[in-house]
């Protein structure tokens, strides 16, 4: 009987084992819910960011390629028109819609007349090597972009006229702050912060004053400040190697780090003295994409899309996630002799919906959140 009673605990603990791991899956799928799948090999090669406005998605693909994608229907996602093989489209990473005018980050800068979604045509290019090349970040102040260039520099660019921007100025940030490879960057009131993947360096971002404290212009950046420098040591929860995206709610930034395969929340509340106040794992490997609503953070990297309540800046819990599926079915993909891991890599969210790119697979999917508890924290507003 005692051999007989230690079988069954030992059978009922691992029913009740089995059960726990099988209610995980089940809650974690039905967290999200594929909902509209597009692939194209051409419109969407290695497709990056995604940028949403209406019934529109823009997806560039570092493959040389930009998708204008009718969202209308989300379970029937349209490509409307696309430019593919096109010069000076060569690693298009990043978009900002201005209007009419779609602005591209590639080895140049781009003015994309998208009036008429089915027929997009470049009207102005940028180009100055190596100041302006590899634009992965940009973000809007006012009438100027800046952009995140991974030749190590930061451009600032004047789109008082969309059409026709024009190049200010261009932050050696090599010199100016440490930073080898910028790699994302935002804008909050007289402020920027980027973020560096340059991996070997000390710092992994930078917040710098862009503007007079009391006149709020943007100043040359010959006057630009570093207000506040977030660097890693040896401790692996302080750090963030790799560090390639950032993205802003409230007071509060979320840094996705690529090599560090982690997420941290940085307190911007005071610029001269930034603080990363939490850091912690991603639910698969790397950081690659992360967009901040209310109390949530987006995250995208691997295999998996990742929701981060961050309602309690210093705990970030991981309270939901999407994993494979039909929308990450390629783990790995070869180049020459090297691996890729990051499929999933950038994210936009609206109205219940996530629109997320596929780079591994050249797809463009959109999730349906399911999860209250995600919902709930999206609405709520971030201190």
């Amino acid at each position: 009987m005692k051999h007989l009673f230690g079988k069954r605990r030992v059978t009922e603990a691992a029913f009740l084992a089995f059960w726990l791991v099988s209610a995980n899956i089940a809650r974690t799928e039905e967290a999200f819910t594929l909902v509209g799948l597009l692939r194209d090999d051409e419109a969407l090669n290695r497709a990056h960011d995604v940028e949403l406005q209406g019934d529109i998605a823009y997806v560039p693909g570092k493959g040389g390629s930009l998708a204008i994608i009718d969202v209308s229907d989300v379970t029937e996602p349209k490509l409307l028109s696309s430019l593919f093989g096109i010069e000076g489209m060569e690693d298009a990473e990043t978009v900002l819609l201005m209007g009419d005018i779609l602005l591209v980050g590639t080895r140049d800068f781009l003015a994309v007349d998208v009036s008429d979604p089915s027929k997009p045509i470049i009207v102005k290019r940028i180009s100055a090597r190596p100041q302006i090349d590899l634009i992965n970040g940009m973000a809007l102040r006012g009438k100027y972009i800046f952009s995140a260039n991974k030749s190590g520099f930061v451009g600032v660019f004047d789109v008082s006229d969309p059409a026709d921007p024009k190049l200010k100025e261009v932050l050696d940030t090599k010199t100016h702050g440490g930073l080898s490879k910028p790699h994302d960057i935002a804008t909050f009131g007289d402020h920027i912060i980027v973020v560096n993947a340059g991996h070997q360096d000390v710092n992994h971002a930078q917040v710098y004053r862009v503007a007079d404290v009391k006149t709020h212009k943007l100043l040359p950046v010959d006057e630009w400040k570093i207000e506040s420098s977030i660097t890693g040591n040896d401790k692996l929860s302080e750090h963030l190697g790799g560090a390639n995206r950032v993205a802003i709610t409230g007071s509060y930034a979320g840094i996705g780090a690529f090599i560090a395969s982690r997420v941290g929340v940085v307190d911007l509340s005071n610029p001269k003295k930034a603080k990363q106040v939490a850091n912690m794992p991603v639910a698969d490997i790397h950081a690659t994409g992360m967009t901040a609503v209310g109390q949530i953070l987006f995250v995208a990297g691997g295999e998996a899309v990742e929701a981060i309540d961050i309602s309690n800046p210093s705990q970030p819990v991981s309270i939901a996630q999407y994993r494979g599926g039909k929308l990450f079915s390629t783990r790995r993909l070869m180049m020459g002799n090297a691996a890729r891991f990051d499929n999933a890599h950038d994210l936009v969210y609206r109205d219940g919906y996530l629109y997320v790119s596929a780079q591994n697979d050249n797809q463009f999917g959109i999730l349906k959140v399911n999860d209250t508890r995600v919902l709930e924290l999206v609405a709520k507003k971030m201190e």
